[in-house]
């Protein structure tokens, strides 16, 4: 792997984040988690981010984390050279569920996504989308989970539990400048 381009498995399923990459998520996941010790390891079509924390008392250093913005969730997944040896010999693609991101493709007709891309629920899960709902164009990963950060920092601030309504209020940009 490169450390400035980084790998792309399976058409993009899964993407190993080079230097410039890796620097853009762990920004954007310093500014949602609050703590400086994040580094971005990668990313899958889902959307779904895969980070290591530096300075933890309840993770190790080598662990890596799966952050999906879609959903909100987090959590501990497997360890760094488990997930390197997983890109090396192609198992990645099944962990990262690349039977739906082939039938993704095959519907719409994309060949490939690029580099900091990914596929993201229609509505985010969290405001009641489904996960198999997908977009039908590739979004920019950073982006994507600037947004959803936002949405969810809002829906949070007027104190919307799960199950309610989405009030127009969390779309009214002028609210929240």
């Amino acid at each position: 792997m490169s450390s400035k381009q980084g790998q792309v498995v399976a058409n993009g399923a899964f993407q190993l984040f080079g230097a410039r990459r890796r620097a853009d998520v762990g920004e954007v996941l310093t500014d949602v988690f609050g703590r400086d010790d994040i580094s971005a390891l990668g990313a899958d079509w889902r959307g779904i981010v895969y980070f290591t924390l530096d300075d933890d008392a309840e993770i190790d250093a080598d662990t890596v984390v799966g952050f999906d913005p879609s959903s909100g969730s987090s959590g501990p997944l497997a360890s760094v050279g488990e997930v390197l040896t997983a890109v090396r010999n192609g198992d990645i693609a099944d962990a990262v569920d690349v039977a739906s991101f082939d039938a993704w493709r095959t519907a719409t007709g994309q060949r490939s996504i690029d580099m900091g891309d990914c596929v993201p629920p229609s509505v985010h899960e969290f405001m009641g989308g489904d996960p198999a709902e997908r977009s039908t164009e590739p979004q920019d990963l950073v982006t994507f989970i600037a947004v959803a950060a936002a949405l969810m920092g809002r829906l949070e601030k007027l104190g919307v539990e799960p199950g309610d309504e989405i009030p127009d209020e969390v779309f009214d940009e002028t609210r929240w400048q």
